[in-house]
């Protein structure tokens, strides 16, 4: 279990995951996948996008997750 998580690198990963990228729910997936990936102590990672006045459920990893808040 990797108990320590190095920020400056991570930041660095999803820079080059997403510089340049212009698919909004693609960076939102990866950005997801790569936070999952480097912190084993979450159950979840992921985004939930504004539509219509309410928060929908966007790209995450981890347990399933209420669809609207």
């Amino acid at each position: 279990m990797n108990d320590q998580v190095n920020y400056d690198s991570l930041a660095a990963q999803l820079a080059a995951l997403t510089d340049g990228i212009p698919y909004e729910i693609a960076n939102l997936a990866n950005i997801s996948a790569a936070l999952w990936q480097a912190m084993d102590r979450i159950n979840w990672a992921g985004f939930y996008l504004m539509e219509g006045g309410q928060l929908v459920l966007g790209p995450f990893q981890g347990k399933p997750a209420c669809i609207e808040i």
